[in-house]
């Protein structure tokens, strides 16, 4: 059982290109979305990643119940 829960499970591949979108004032705040998105799409995947972005958590200090070392 223990083997089995330790293998590795293929990662998705992201397929096209990118483009990043900062979620604030910081640069290093951001993720990265698709240009393929239809415009609208894009504009409010945007606006909602902005909405929510203090719901990321962007260093392991953020992260609840995680050791920052």
């Amino acid at each position: 059982e223990l083997v089995e829960a330790t293998k590795e499970i293929p990662r998705p591949i992201p397929d096209g290109e990118f483009k990043l979108v900062a979620l604030g004032e910081d640069p290093s705040r951001g993720v990265k979305i698709g240009t393929g998105l239809p415009d609208l799409a894009r504009k409010q995947l945007k606006a909602c990643l902005r909405e929510n972005a203090d719901l990321f958590a962007w260093s392991a200090a953020e992260m609840p119940g995680l050791d920052p070392e």
